[in-house]
């Protein structure tokens, strides 16, 4: 892992930033209909949790 990439080819950091988003549009109560804040912060936390895991194992490259 030695070559260098710009922070947004990053896998891990926009699986970051779409986590945040859902997280920003629950505490704006701007969600879906049929959606409870608690719902889907619980399923964002551990999509995204396992995303960052699994993105940051399968990189070949650092980020800048």
């Amino acid at each position: 892992m030695e070559e260098l990439k710009p922070w947004w080819a990053s896998k891990a950091i926009w699986t970051g930033a779409i986590g945040s988003l859902w997280g920003v549009a629950a505490a704006l109560d701007i969600l879906p209909e049929g959606l409870t804040q608690a719902d889907v912060l619980t399923v964002v936390l551990a999509l995204t949790g396992i995303g960052s895991v699994v993105f940051r194992k399968t990189a070949t490259c650092r980020i800048k």
